[in-house]
């Protein structure tokens, strides 16, 4: 009796055995074929381009702020971003929110918290002139090189601008690639633009200037940027 179980748990192993081996050769071909198993692939989602004239009507400096606000809601808005936010013009505005929408992974939750804010800034901004904190004296401002406008798109472009004045922010390399292309006299033409519109300490703007360098050698060196290649 003993020896009759035994050799049908052999015969049994051996089936099972030879079903895993079958789904294996199964999992490479179709791994191989059809590059997924199961499910459906959802197609890549088209990237809406902002409108042809937005770029550079809101300056490196409030660009960010605007995109705190509706996408991190955080932010101040001073006299000059909110007037800058208006002069652009609300198809400007809603351009710009649906091209970094169709950029990003949202939810249908956050999508409509995102909306939200959007509307709720350019309403502030339209009846009280700025959001939040104190109206300060305005200084000089070095504009930014002419053709470097739009390079770093409104998605990648507050993310860059974390980085260098936040200490925060990891860089996809589609940011990276888009940061290295516009070339090193852009960047170092926005952060100068930027630096003359704050109000930055000797020390602050040391520190601003060497994750400006930063920012632009790991870009170069790793492609990319995440919390592991990032000392602050």
């Amino acid at each position: 009796m003993v020896e009759k179980i035994g050799r049908f748990h052999c015969f049994y192993v051996k089936i099972q055995t030879e079903e895993i081996l079958e789904r294996n050769s199964e999992v490479w071909n179709l791994c191989k074929r059809s590059g997924h198993i199961g499910g459906t692939q959802a197609a890549p989602a088209t990237i809406v381009q902002p409108l042809k004239g937005c770029a550079g009507k809101v300056t490196s400096a409030c660009g960010p702020k605007i995109y705190e606000f509706v996408f991190d809601n955080s932010g101040i808005l001073s006299e000059k971003c909110c007037e800058q936010l208006l002069n652009a013009g609300r198809e400007c505005h809603d351009s710009d929110t649906n091209s970094i929408l169709s950029e990003g992974e949202f939810s249908k939750e956050e999508r409509e918290e995102i909306l939200a804010r959007h509307s709720e800034v350019w309403n502030l901004c339209k009846r009280s002139g700025h959001i939040g904190g104190t109206q300060p004296v305005p200084a000089p401002t070095v504009q930014p090189l002419t053709g470097c406008a739009g390079k770093v798109t409104s998605a990648c472009g507050p993310k860059v601008y974390a980085f260098v004045f936040d200490k925060s922010g990891i860089l996809s390399e589609k940011c990276c690639e888009l940061l290295l292309n516009a070339g090193r006299q852009c960047h170092d033409s926005e952060t100068n633009s930027i630096l003359s519109e704050g109000e930055f300490s000797a020390e602050e703007k040391k520190e601003i200037m060497k994750r400006h360098n930063q920012v632009w050698n790991l870009c170069k060196k790793n492609g990319h940027i995440d919390i592991e290649n990032t000392v602050f």
